[in-house]
């Protein structure tokens, strides 16, 4: 299936199609388990089931199905009890191949070909069956037989794929994997063992893309995101990493190496430290430490500064330039001087107030409360008006954290930011049982 296609709408005409025949059970399968978006449409016609004009045999399949498809094989086991029709077999087999019970797997899909003898579908989840079950070369004589026949199916190059990569042939196996993704781009087993391939060989770039194409695909992927975490945090993209794993846990919440990556991961974030960087920092902090009566400032931004019991630049550095222009009588030259003055230094204004909200949101990552896990939010969960929009972009908050992180000051500094935008703030925020940083 093209990957520009809207594959909710598939699902959608799937199922308007009346019975289901084993191609069209086994497309609903691909295109459900390729996005989250199918998903949903198919959880929501799971739903609707009760309401359909169908036949009670065509509910009882469409529940079974539909639940196996969705990885609810309790369901679906529970659905089958009451059906016996032709694709019992095929939806049986498969559970059983998802559950590694290869044996039974086998026996049903072979059951499954023997009443749908014209199905290449069925054949093919017959020989990944063999494949599992470790008969290799009666899976590879039913894959090359269909090979042969014309058929270019992105499922017979997966299988084909994982029998070889069975038989120690790592190279044809990416060739395979290759050719399934080439017929189609949304084959997620594929993109995942290709991933695994690539990520073993060091190519690191082509394993990251792959792997992002299956995260998010359901349990079934689990593996597919933590290898993608660690590729990130070897990338130094930590942000990135935490993120994959948290969506592991979300799928599987119980999953342990998501969970010892996690906590490492978020762990890194504040411990990364190096000789050249301890350097750095005395640097910084010896320049930090100049008074500020040490530079030739006019007499209107020296008076400010004082006010603002500003003495030193690591005092300055402190303030940002909404706050500075805040002050009364400090304008637009002052703070182009004082601009010049820190970039002369390497300095710039604000500089800190990055560094501490990254560690402020490394805490609330740590703790898993739930009001921690409210800071987490991106801030435009609150749906601001415009302006209270806009003065979040110009202070840089990204989540409801680092809105927690400012005072009533700190906003009211910001231009264009009045006390209705201040009461529209602390309104959302006490909403969910949260405030603004307290003053001093």
């Amino acid at each position: 299936m093209s990957s520009d296609v809207n594959v909710v709408s598939v699902v959608d005409e799937i199922c308007a199609l009346g019975a289901l025949s084993p191609e069209l059970l086994l497309k609903l399968r691909t295109v459900s388990r390729s996005n989250l978006g199918e998903r949903k449409s198919l959880q929501a016609r799971l739903y609707a089931l009760d309401g359909e004009s169908l036949s009670a045999d065509e509910k009882q399949l469409r529940r079974a199905a539909f639940s196996w498809i969705l990885y609810r094989h309790d369901e679906a086991r529970a659905a089958l009890k009451d059906y016996h029709g032709a694709l019992a077999d095929l939806v049986r087999g498969e559970m059983a191949l998802e559950e590694r019970r290869a044996d039974e797997a086998l026996q049903h899909l072979k059951a499954a070909a023997q009443k749908h003898p014209q199905s290449q579908k069925v054949e093919i989840e017959l020989a990944s069956a063999q494949s599992a079950a470790g008969r290799l070369d009666d899976a590879l004589s039913i894959l090359s037989r269909l090979e042969g026949q014309g058929l270019k199916d992105a499922d017979l190059f997966h299988a084909k794929g994982f029998v070889l990569e069975k038989q120690g042939f790592q190279e044809r196996a990416c060739e395979a994997y290759e050719q399934a993704l080439a017929l189609d781009p949304a084959h997620a087993q594929a993109a995942f063992r290709l991933a695994y391939y690539l990520d073993l060989r060091g190519e690191d770039e082509k394993a990251v893309e792959l792997y992002k194409r299956v995260t998010g695909q359901g349990p079934a992927f689990v593996n597919a995101m933590i290898n993608l975490a660690l590729l990130l945090e070897d990338g130094d993209d930590l942000d990135g990493a935490i993120q994959s794993l948290k969506e592991a846990l979300r799928v599987d919440p119980m999953n342990r190496r998501a969970t010892m990556y996690l906590r490492d991961c978020i762990e890194s974030l504040d411990m990364y430290y190096d000789e050249n960087e301890r350097k750095e920092n005395e640097r910084l902090e010896s320049v930090l430490r100049i008074p500020i009566s040490d530079f030739e400032l006019s007499v209107r931004s020296r008076n400010c500064l004082a006010k603002m019991n500003v003495k030193s630049l690591g005092d300055l550095v402190r303030k940002t330039e909404q706050e500075l222009l805040a002050y009364k009588n400090f304008g637009e030259t002052s703070l182009t001087e004082i601009k010049h003055l820190l970039e002369s230094k390497g300095l710039r204004l604000g500089m800190f107030r990055d560094e501490e909200n990254k560690r402020a949101r490394a805490q609330r990552m740590r703790t898993g409360n739930s009001e921690n896990a409210a800071l987490m939010k991106p801030a435009t969960d609150l749906e601001l008006s415009v302006r209270s929009r806009k003065c979040m972009q110009k202070l840089n908050i990204e989540t409801i954290g680092d809105l927690c992180e400012k005072s009533e000051a700190d906003l009211l500094a910001t231009k264009n930011f009045g006390q209705t935008s201040l009461n529209e703030v602390k309104q959302k925020l006490g909403e969910m049982g949260l405030s603004l940083k307290p003053i001093n």
